[in-house]
C-alpha cells in the first residue's frame, strides 16, 4: 500500500492571463462598474483554485466575498448557490430597514436569508425577475462603497429558478458594485450560462489544460527538498494536463508506486484508512459532497469520538477540506469515484440508512428534499414520492406555496416515471398550486396532459381537472375554452363545495365574457355563489364569492362593491387568508377612490404589498394609487408613484406594467399642466402596447382630453374624446367611461343635448361615481339654464359640484366650462364660479389656467388680481376632508374672526358665495357653526 499524502502548489501556473482579467474586473467593481467573469473547464481543470486566488485578491483590495455553490444533489433545492452566498454575507448583518430599495423585496429574500424574514412570513410565490432583483439589490447593499466579489461555483448543477434569477443578474451586473465569478462545465445548465453571459456582453474564460513545460513548472513549484525522484515526463502524460491530477500524482511519496489514473489516486487514499472509517467516507460519497457528520453518524451508529476520528482520518489522506464550518470532499470527482465503486446493494443500504436518520432529524423543507433523493437511491421511489408530497401539503398549510410547488412537482414526477398509484392526484394538486403562484402557462400543459390520462378512469380527477383548466382559461380571458370545461364539469359535478365552485366559475366566466343582457343573470350567480359558499363553511370559496360580487356590484353601484369587499375583507382577515386580503385590498380601494375621493385603502394595499414582497399585487395597487393621486390633485405624488412602478416594470422586463406606469406619468403631466411632456409619455405608452384598448382609450380621454381642458382648447378635447370612444373595446363595461361625462358637458354649454338625454345617461351611471356625477350633473344643469329651468339648474349645479369637493382640478374645469352658460342665461353668478376655477388652478400650480380664468373674468369687468401661488398648499388632512382651496382660504379667515363681507372683498367674492363656503367647510369639519369652524382654523395655526 502506497503512503499517500496531500500537495498543493503554491502558485497558479498556466493561468497568468485569466487571473490578471480577473483581477482587472476586481478593481472595476471596487470603484463601482460590476461585471461577470465566468471560468468554464472540465473537472480538475482549475476553475475552483483560480476563484479561491481570486477572493485572496479581492480582501487584499478591500472588497467583501460571498460564495455558495451548487451540487447535484442539490439540483431540486430552489436557490441554493444564492443562498449560501447572502447567509455567508449576512451572517453579521440585520434586516436594514432603512433600505428602500430592498423593502419591497423582503418576502424574497427571506427565502435566501432566514434572519432578514419578518413577521409572519411565509414563502413569496414571485417570478424569477422578481427574486433576481430582490438578489441584485441584496448585493448592492452588501457591496457598499466598497464593492463585493461572489464566487459561485459548480453551476453546471444549477437548479431551474437558480438559473433564471441568475440569468436577470447578469443582464444587470453592470449596475451595482459587483464581480460575479462562476465557475462551471461546458455541459448541463452551463450551456445556457454561458450564453446568457455572452449575452450580457461578457466573455468567457475557457481554461485549457497544462502543457508539458507547465507541468514541468507546476512540479517543480509543487516539489519541496528538490525532490529529484520525480518523473516528470509520466506525470505530464498521466494527469493529461490536469492541474488537480497533477498534484493527486505527486501525492504518492514512493516512486515506482504511483498509481495512473484519477481514480487509482483517490482508491489509493481510501485504501489508506481503516475498514472502519473507510464505511464512513463511503456513507458521505452517497449523502452529498457536503457532508453532516451528526447525521452520517447515526445512520451508522457512530459514536462522536469514532466519527471524529473518520474525520480527521478522510482530512489526512486529502480526500476531504475543510470549509468554513463544514466539511465538503475535495473535489466533485473524488466522491463521484467513491461512490461508483460501490456495489448496489451497499450503496441502496446506506441510503437508506441515511434517510432514515434524517427523518429522525427536524431538519424541515430541505430535509424532506433530501430525505427523498435517498429514498430513491435506496430504490423506494413510493416512500419517496409519498414524503414530497407529504412536504407540499405542509408548506401550502404554511403559505409557502412556491415550496409546495417544488416538492409536489417532484414528488409527481417520481410518480409518473415509476408508474406509482397516486400520480393523477399529485399532478392535480401540482395543477392547482401551479394556478395560485401564477404559473398560469404551466398549468394548463399539465393539466391538459393529465386530463387525456384521466377523462373516463377517474370521475372526481377529471371533474377537478376541468375546473381548474376553466379557472386558468379565465386568467387568460380566453372565454370559450373556459365554458367547454366549465359544460363538463357542470356533468360531473356531485357534491355541494363543487357546485358552489362551478357557479361562481360559471359567473366569472359570464362576467369576462360580457354578452348583451347577461349583466343581471350575473349579478344573481354572484348572489347564488355567495349562498352556496355560505354552506360549504369553506373561506376561501367564501371569501372569492364576495370579492366576485363585488366587481360586479362596481358597474352599476359602488356603495354596494364595498360592502361585498367588506366581506371579503373580513373573512381574509379572520382566515389569515394573506394573498386574498391584498386583492381585496386592492379592489375595495379602487371603489373608495372612485366613490369617496380616498386613498387610504389604496396606500395600505401597496404598502403591506411592499412589506411581504408581493411585487404583482404592489403594482396593481400602486398604479390604482397613484390614479387615485391624480384625481385628487397630488400631481407631483403621482407622478413619483408612477415612476417608481415604472423603473421596476423595466428592470423586471413587465411590458404591460411599463406602458401604465407611461400612461399614467402622461397623465400626471398634463394634468400639471406640461402637455410636451403628455405627449412623450403618452406616445410611448401606445407603443409598448399598441392592441391594448383599456390603455388607447386611458391615453386619449384623460391624458389628451382632459389635458385639452386644462388648456382652455375645447375643439382638440371634443377629437380626443371621439377618438376615445373609437378605441373603446366594447367587451368590457368599466367603472367610469372617461369621454362620456366631459363631452356631454361640451355638448350642454354648446345646447346640443337634452335634459331628457342627461337625466338618462346619469341614470344609466354607476351609482356613486363623483367622476359621473361632477361631469354630468353639470352637463345637466348647463342644459336645464338653455332650456329656461334656472332655479332647477341652480340646484343641479350645487349638487354636481358637491361632487367636486375632492377632485380639485376637475371642478375647476367644470366651473370654467360652464360659467359660459351662466354668463348667457344669468341662472348663477358665473363671477364666483371663475374666481372658484382660478383659486383652484392657481393652488394646483397651473398658471396658464389661472391666468386665462382671470383673463375671462376680466373680460366680464370684475377685477381679477393674480393670486399668490406661493400661498401654502392645503394641508393633507383638511384635503382628506375634502376641503377645496377656496374653502381652505376661507377657513384662515375665518380664524381671525372675519364677517363673510369682510371675506368677499378679501377674495373678490360675493358674501353669498362666502355662506356656501362656510357652510361646506361646517359640514366637511364637523363643525356646529362659524365659532367652532374659527376654533378649528385657529388651533392649525403655528405657534
Amino acid at each position: 500500500m502506497p503512503a499517500v499524502g496531500t500537495i498543493r502548489c503554491p502558485v497558479l501556473v498556466g493561468r497568468e492571463d485569466e487571473f490578471a482579467r480577473a483581477d482587472a474586473a476586481l478593481a472595476d467593481a471596487r470603484s463601482g462598474h460590476g461585471s461577470v467573469v465566468a471560468f468554464v473547464g472540465e473537472g480538475g481543470i482549475g476553475k475552483t483554485r483560480i476563484a479561491k486566488d481570486l477572493m485572496t485578491a479581492a480582501r487584499r483590495r478591500g472588497l467583501r466575498v460571498v460564495a455558495g455553490r451548487s451540487t447535484l444533489e442539490s439540483n431540486g433545492v430552489p436557490l441554493r448557490p444564492w443562498a449560501e452566498a447572502l447567509m455567508a454575507g449576512t451572517r453579521d448583518v440585520e434586516w436594514p430597514a432603512g433600505n428602500s430599495k430592498l423593502a419591497p423585496y423582503r418576502a424574497a429574500l427571506g427565502m435566501l436569508v432566514p434572519r432578514w424574514r419578518g413577521e409572519a412570513w411565509s414563502t413569496p410565490a414571485e417570478a424569477a425577475v422578481v427574486v433576481g432583483e430582490a438578489i441584485l439589490r441584496a448585493l448592492e447593499h452588501l457591496a457598499g462603497s466598497d464593492g463585493l466579489l461572489v464566487v459561485l461555483d459548480d453551476l453546471h448543477f444549477a437548479d431551474e429558478q437558480t438559473m433564471q434569477s441568475l440569468g436577470f443578474v447578469v443582464d444587470h451586473i453592470a449596475e451595482v458594485p459587483v464581480l460575479l465569478c462562476l465557475g462551471l462545465r461546458d455541459e448541463g445548465n452551463g450551456v445556457r450560462i454561458i450564453a446568457a453571459v455572452n449575452r450580457a456582453g461578457f466573455a468567457e474564460s475557457r481554461l485549457a489544460r497544462l502543457t508539458p513545460p507547465q507541468v514541468m513548472e507546476m512540479v517543480d513549484r509543487c516539489s519541496t527538498g528538490g525532490n529529484k525522484l520525480v518523473d516528470i515526463e509520466s506525470i505530464a502524460e498521466d494527469s493529461e494536463g490536469l492541474p488537480l491530477l497533477v498534484e493527486d500524482l505527486l501525492s504518492v511519496d514512493a516512486p515506482g508506486q504511483r498509481p495512473r489514473r484519477f481514480a487509482d489516486v483517490v482508491r489509493a487514499h481510501l485504501q489508506a484508512l481503516p475498514i472502519e472509517h473507510r464505511q464512513v467516507v463511503q456513507a458521505a460519497a452517497v449523502f452529498g459532497e457536503r457532508i453532516d457528520w451528526q447525521l452520517i453518524a447515526d445512520a451508522l451508529s457512530l459514536d462522536g469520538g469514532m466519527a471524529s476520528e473518520s474525520l480527521a482520518r478522510a482530512i489526512g489522506e486529502g480526500l476531504f477540506v475543510p470549509e468554513g464550518e463544514h466539511v465538503r470532499f475535495r473535489h466533485a470527482l473524488t466522491r463521484s469515484v467513491i461512490a461508483a465503486d460501490l456495489v448496489p446493494i451497499k450503496r441502496a443500504e446506506l441510503a437508506l440508512a441515511l434517510a432514515n436518520a434524517v427523518r429522525r432529524t427536524p431538519v424541515g423543507f430541505e430535509g424532506d428534499l433530501l430525505t427523498a433523493d435517498l429514498l430513491v437511491e435506496a430504490g423506494q421511489a413510493a416512500v419517496a414520492s409519498d414524503v414530497l408530497a407529504a412536504a407540499g401539503e405542509r408548506a401550502e398549510a404554511a403559505g409557502e406555496l412556491a415550496d409546495s410547488a417544488v416538492a409536489r412537482g417532484r414528488a409527481f414526477r417520481l410518480a409518473r416515471d415509476h408508474n406509482l398509484p397516486g400520480s393523477l392526484q399529485l399532478g392535480t394538486s401540482l395543477v392547482r398550486v401551479d394556478l395560485q403562484i401564477g404559473r398560469i402557462a404551466d398549468a394548463v400543459v399539465l393539466g391538459n396532459e393529465l386530463l387525456t390520462r384521466s377523462d373516463g378512469t377517474n370521475r372526481e380527477i377529471t371533474l377537478e381537472l376541468h375546473l381548474l383548466l376553466a379557472k386558468a382559461c379565465l386568467d387568460l380571458a380566453e372565454w370559450v375554452d373556459a365554458e367547454a370545461h366549465l359544460i363538463t364539469a357542470r356533468g360531473l359535478a356531485d357534491t355541494e363545495i363543487v357546485l358552489a365552485q362551478l357557479v361562481l366559475l360559471e359567473a366569472e366566466c359570464a362576467f369576462g365574457a360580457d354578452r348583451p343582457g347577461q349583466r343581471a343573470a350575473v349579478e344573481h350567480q354572484a348572489e347564488k355563489a355567495i349562498a352556496m359558499a355560505r354552506r360549504t363553511d369553506d373561506d376561501r370559496l367564501l371569501c372569492d364569492a364576495y370579492l366576485f360580487a363585488g366587481r360586479v356590484a362596481r358597474l352599476r353601484d359602488l356603495n354596494d362593491a364595498a360592502a361585498a369587499l367588506e366581506q371579503a375583507l373580513e373573512i381574509a382577515e379572520k382566515a389569515k387568508l394573506s394573498v386574498h386580503r391584498l386583492r381585496v385590498l386592492d379592489e375595495l380601494g379602487t371603489v373608495e377612490m372612485l366613490r369617496d375621493a380616498r386613498t387610504d385603502r389604496l396606500e395600505r394595499a401597496y404598502n403591506e404589498a411592499l412589506r411581504v414582497g408581493a411585487f404583482g399585487s404592489a403594482a396593481s395597487a400602486g398604479l390604482n394609487l397613484a390614479s387615485a393621486y391624480a384625481m385628487t390633485g397630488r400631481h407631483s405624488q403621482c407622478a413619483q408613484l408612477a415612476s417608481d412602478v415604472e423603473a421596476s416594470a423595466v428592470r423586471l422586463g413587465l411590458r404591460n406594467l411599463e406602458a401604465a406606469s407611461q400612461l399614467t406619468l402622461g397623465i400626471a403631466a398634463a394634468f400639471s399642466g406640461d402637455r410636451d411632456k403628455a405627449e412623450v409619455h403618452c406616445a410611448r405608452a401606445e407603443q409598448l402596447a399598441p392592441t391594448d384598448g383599456d390603455l388607447r382609450v386611458g391615453v386619449w380621454a384623460i391624458a389628451h382630453g382632459i389635458g385639452a381642458l386644462i388648456d382652455g382648447d375645447r375643439m382638440r378635447a371634443r377629437r380626443a374624446f371621439a377618438t376615445a370612444r373609437s378605441h373603446s373595446p366594447e367587451r368590457h363595461a368599466r367603472i367610469l367611461d372617461a369621454s362620456l361625462g366631459p363631452s356631454m358637458l361640451l355638448d350642454a354649454v354648446a345646447g346640443v343635448v337634452s335634459p331628457t338625454v342627461l337625466r338618462a345617461a346619469l341614470a344609466a351611471e354607476v351609482r356613486g361615481a363623483r367622476w359621473s356625477q361632477l361631469w354630468l350633473g353639470t352637463a345637466l344643469a348647463a342644459s336645464l339654464a338653455t332650456v329656461g329651468e334656472p332655479a332647477e339648474a341652480a340646484d343641479e349645479l350645487v349638487t354636481a359640484l358637491g361632487s367636486a369637493d375632492r377632485y380639485p382640478l376637475f371642478g375647476a374645469i367644470a366651473r370654467r366650462v360652464i360659467a359660459d352658460t351662466a354668463v348667457a342665461t344669468g341662472f348663477t353668478d358665473p363671477v364666483d364660479l371663475l374666481r372658484d376655477a382660478e383659486a383652484a388652478f392657481t393652488a394646483l400650480g397651473l398658471p396658464r389656467s389661472a391666468e386665462a380664468t382671470r383673463a375671462m373674468l376680466r373680460s366680464l369687468g370684475h377685477a381679477a388680481p393674480r393670486q399668490r401661488h406661493s400661498a401654502p398648499a392645503i394641508a393633507e388632512d383638511l384635503r382628506r376632508a375634502g376641503v377645496t382651496a377656496r374653502e381652505a382660504d376661507v377657513l384662515a379667515y375665518l380664524g381671525e374672526r372675519r364677517t363673510n363681507r369682510e371675506i368677499a372683498a378679501q377674495l373678490y367674492l360675493s358674501p353669498k358665495t362666502v355662506e356656501k363656503h362656510v357652510a361646506a367647510l361646517a359640514s366637511k369639519l364637523g363643525a356646529a357653526n362659524r365659532v367652532e369652524l374659527a376654533d378649528i382654523a385657529r388651533r392649525r395655526q403655528p405657534d
